[in-house]
């Protein structure tokens, strides 16, 4: 999964493109068929260094594990340089970030913030029998579910070209669960892989036919929403994958996760990693230099920051972002 790297004079940001709003709570409805589950360690946080002269006061967010129906967290050890602080707090969509604040440092000073965390994560595994599933009726979908049917940046559901295909692939399926499955092969085979393509829209990926792990989802997501179908991007270290949601006959829902870039995995996932996040619509505060003041901006994937302030002489602060197994 691509970063984006975005630079405001002396306010740095570093993310990645996409996850949509929605409360634990409210996702609870359609939790997935669990299988085994594994339970590792895992360091998130940020390392920053002083290059070229001291760099003022700081404040950075990094996007940490929360708690989803398939994945526990447990804070085991917070590694903090002097005069620094961490917080916590959960955004929109139960996306979980770090807050680090990091006081005036000198010249080729380092400051760390490096959390560990305890992440026990269950295996999403296919229901045995699926030819009950259906696509939803959208008009009695809950608010927070009827929003995976809209778009999202880089997410064109209403476009006339995602339109039109989703009205042919698949359409003489006996099932909503063929329907879906339709626009998986369809994606995967029309789709070519190719790693850390530049960012573009699914429509741009469509006529490219080509793009990595951020554009095949785009893809799939932005045809399933067009068919009726919700579906989101599900954000994991340095990947993305998707998950769509059915319902039964007694109209009960279920959220099945699927593989797009990747061994062909549909309706389950055997993932490990830690899930960031899920969605792919949030509206997030960032600074404008030219302004100089923050603004609304919708991301697909929430970034992780680092906001300094300039000091006369000052050098540019070097940011390595930490997010690696650490029980290997």
């Amino acid at each position: 999964m691509k970063r984006l790297l975005i630079v405001f004079a002396i306010w740095l940001a570093v993310g990645g493109l996409g996850a949509g709003p929605l409360h634990a709570a409210e996702d609870s409805v359609g939790k997935p068929a669990l299988g085994e589950s594994r339970t590792s360690l895992w360091r998130f946080g940020m390392i920053v260094t002083a290059t070229g002269g001291p760099c003022g006061a700081m404040t950075g967010h990094v996007t940490i594990p929360g708690e989803w129906p398939e994945q526990k967290v447990r804070t085991v050890e917070e590694d903090r340089s002097p005069g620094v602080t961490i917080q916590y707090k959960t955004l929109e969509g139960n996306v979980r970030q770090m807050e680090v604040k990091i006081a005036r440092l000198a010249a080729g000073a380092e400051a760390r913030a490096v959390v560990t965390f305890e992440v026990t994560r269950a295996v999403q595994r296919p229901p045995q029998h699926t030819d009950g599933f259906i696509v939803p009726n959208a008009k009695k979908l809950p608010s927070q579910l009827r929003q995976y049917l809209s778009p999202s940046p880089y997410i064109e559901a209403t476009h006339p070209e995602i339109v039109a295909l989703a009205e042919q692939i698949g359409s003489q399926s006996s099932s909503g669960w063929q329907r879906v499955e339709a626009i998986y092969d369809w994606t995967r085979q029309k789709i070519e892989y190719r790693k850390d393509t530049p960012p573009k829209s699914a429509v741009a990926a469509i006529k490219d036919g080509f793009g990595d792990c951020d554009e095949m989802c785009s893809v799939f997501v932005a045809l399933c929403r067009a068919a009726g179908v919700p579906a989101r991007m599900v954000r994991i270290p340095r990947h993305v994958y998707a998950e769509f949601y059915l319902e039964d006959q007694q109209g009960k829902g279920q959220w099945f996760a699927c593989q797009l870039a990747g061994a062909r995995e549909f309706g389950g996932i055997s993932h490990h990693e830690p899930i960031l996040q899920k969605g792919d619509s949030f509206k997030l505060r960032v600074f404008d230099p030219a302004a100089k003041r923050y603004k609304l901006e919708t991301y697909r994937l929430v970034p992780d920051t680092l906001v300094g302030l300039p000091v006369p002489g000052g050098g540019q602060p070097q940011l390595r972002l930490i997010a690696e197994p650490a029980d290997n």
